[in-house]
């Protein structure tokens, strides 16, 4: 793709499998033997389930016609997405390089740049199996997947928790419209050439060897959505596990202290002595520093605004 070419939307249903991104090791990401395929995308951003219940959109354009910053090109690639949703009713909004509504994650996004294109994919998404995606990962844990599972339900949602599931063939035209109305585009369906499908099959030599990622995307954890991570860390036999929300720890669990109340650093400051003063209630003080740097050391928290 050159410089002046027009851009091309390629819009899909896939069949079930899961797709990790450009910098993600399945060896560690998944578990082993996964019952569906993986592949690695040349995007960036985490692992997603995809199915039926998904329509995927990948755009590819001249680098031309998208901002020189790429922390734009999201908000300019997704705004036919987000009109589509305003037509609904729906105040979604931009969150990073998701798209969020009501406080929940409604669909993210990952962007590259492929020779001389700009590629940015995302999807509608339909429904959200959230068990089909948990039961993928690889856990330190049973306690992680079983926190893993009600965090996805708290904090992603989908268009059937809105409104009933719209025919593709509708949302397709919805759209293009929106498209239309923004970028002035004029639409020619096609299927893809056999010489397209070639060079969209040359996308491999471009991945990041599976050996050159071998540690997790978020240490010790896993991305829930743009605000919100999930992580484990074993310290001597003993774990320490938190969900972070923004910069504050929405939920906290230590092996060794089934006592402490989960939301108990909510609102403490996140420093030694402020969950020092918490854990001292419930340890040793010449342990409780110690501890407090576990938390610290395991948490992970969304980039600050």
């Amino acid at each position: 793709m050159q410089a002046g070419d027009d851009p091309v939307v390629v819009w899909g249903t896939p069949a079930a499998h899961f797709c990790l991104g450009q910098h993600q090791s399945a060896a560690a990401e998944l578990i082993t033997d996964p019952h569906v395929p993986v592949i690695r995308r040349p995007l960036g951003g985490g692992g997603v389930w995809l199915d039926r219940h998904q329509a995927c959109m990948v755009l590819i354009a001249p680098r031309d016609f998208f901002p020189n910053r790429t922390e734009g090109w999201y908000a300019h690639a997704l705004a036919p997405m987000l009109q589509v949703y305003s037509e609904m009713g729906w105040a979604a909004s931009l969150v990073q390089q998701d798209v969020w509504l009501n406080g929940k994650k409604l669909a993210g996004s990952g962007a590259a740049t492929i020779g001389s294109a700009g590629v940015v994919g995302t999807s509608f998404l339909l429904k959200f199996p959230a068990d089909e995606f948990t039961q993928l990962i690889a856990v330190p844990s049973a306690g992680f997947r079983s926190w893993l599972s009600a965090a996805l339900q708290e904090a992603i949602t989908s268009w059937s928790e809105h409104a009933p599931v719209p025919e593709l063939a509708w949302l397709s035209l919805v759209y293009r419209r929106a498209a239309t109305g923004i970028f002035g585009w004029r639409w020619e369906q096609a299927m893809l050439r056999d010489d397209e499908r070639a060079a969209r099959d040359e996308y491999r030599a471009e991945l990041v060897p599976e050996n050159d990622t071998p540690n997790r995307l978020v240490p010790h954890g896993i991305k829930i959505n743009a605000q919100s991570f999930l992580t484990e860390q074993h310290f001597d036999g003993r774990w320490v596990r938190v969900l972070t929300q923004g910069q504050t720890i929405a939920r906290v669990a230590m092996s060794h202290l089934p006592q402490l109340p989960e939301h108990s650093l909510t609102d403490i400051a996140l420093t030694e002595a402020g969950l020092g003063a918490v854990l001292q209630d419930y340890l040793p003080a010449a342990v409780v520093p110690f501890w407090a740097q576990c938390i610290l050391t395991t948490a992970h928290f969304a980039d600050k605004p």
